[in-house]
């Protein structure tokens, strides 16, 4: 008997995509969910976020750090949002501007 592929809207099938690709890179893996996860939402629906968790493409580990990542407030989810953050370059210019006067 074959088995009837479940179809994913986008946001589902891009999470397993980045999933299978980061493998055992969980540094990797936050920098993906930095793309849909920041301050103040994220882009899964509850019906997103019940596929994720039950999707066998998706490794335990990959869904525990999902499910703290869309969690506000949790250290995962900090640590996604401050991912998103711009980088303060002002110190690093200024050395460079002052090691050119030199």
């Amino acid at each position: 008997m074959a088995t009837v592929a479940k179809e994913y809207n986008q946001a589902v099938q891009y999470a397993i995509l980045a999933s299978e690709h980061s493998g055992d890179d969980f540094a990797l893996w936050l920098r993906y969910l930095r793309k849909w996860v920041n301050k103040s939402w994220h882009i899964f629906s509850e019906q997103d976020v019940t596929e994720i968790m039950g999707e066998e493409r998706i490794s335990p580990m990959h869904r525990t750090i999902f499910s703290e990542a869309i969690t506000p407030g949790t250290p995962t989810n900090q640590c996604v949002i401050w991912l998103n953050e711009p980088a303060d370059t002002s110190e690093i210019l200024e050395r460079i501007r002052s090691y050119a006067a030199n």
